[in-house]
């Protein structure tokens, strides 16, 4: 796992667990950072691999790991996939509990049920489908950036399965982000794990982060980050 440092060197320490094939390098992923970066967060990027074979030990083990070497938080942001691997890392006390889990991938979109079921079938961990999200699906202000083709493999899509069959119940401190036309995942997963109150809907694609009134939205995650769920009342 890549961890990049963004923010002032005296910043609140915050972990972002980033979405599958999400880098800094991205100008609405930057975005992000960087309005983190101005609210006063000292903020840890994970990147995560795009293609596992086991869940446990390429997600959560290494998350573990590098949580392990970096000064304490008590706060975490998550995005898609992220927010699996968090949920998950939460659950095992490798993160702290306040968590804003933004369009979290605890279940899977209806139109991915019959190809993950198919896909997830073959005995192999290579990378068999091409993906590539257009800006409609993340958002209007999503814009390309140079970065090596990812793929889905079916281990990975047999462990994503699994660690969502077995997500843990959610903590007191965790709240939910997300749009209700969300076409990369399952938002009924989401209402499943949390209670309405602790759920924030908003207008826009998959990610928050590239939509417009993202101004709103992340003003809305910075103050649950800092207040906790309360903050959404």
């Amino acid at each position: 796992m890549n961890v990049t440092v963004h923010g002032p060197v005296d910043g609140d320490p915050l972990w972002f667990v980033m979405g599958w094939g999400n880098t800094p390098a991205q100008p609405a992923v930057g975005w992000l950072l960087d309005t983190l970066a101005d609210a006063g967060f000292r903020t840890r990027a994970v990147e995560i691999p795009t293609n596992v074979s086991r869940f446990e030990r390429e997600y959560l083990d290494p998350l573990a790991a590098v949580v392990d070497e970096e000064p304490a938080a008590d706060r975490v942001l998550s995005h898609s996939t992220g927010g699996l691997i968090a949920a998950h890392a939460i659950d095992a006390g490798v993160l702290p509990e306040r968590a804003v889990h933004l369009s979290p991938w605890w279940g899977l979109h209806p139109s991915q049920r019959i190809p993950f079921r198919v896909l997830g079938a073959l005995p192999t961990s290579r990378e068999l489908t091409s993906v590539e999200p257009d800006r409609e699906t993340l958002g209007e202000r999503a814009e390309p950036s140079e970065r090596d083709p990812v793929g889905l493999s079916p281990s990975f899509v047999r462990e994503v399965r699994r660690a969502q069959s077995s997500l843990p119940a959610a903590g007191d401190g965790e709240v939910a982000f997300c749009t209700l036309t969300d076409g990369l995942v399952g938002v009924d997963a989401v209402g499943e794990r949390l209670s309405a109150d602790r759920i924030r809907l908003y207008d826009g694609g998959h990610e928050c982060f590239a939509s417009t009134g993202r101004e709103a939205i992340v003003a809305d995650a910075v103050a649950v980050l800092r207040d906790g769920p309360e903050a959404l009342e």
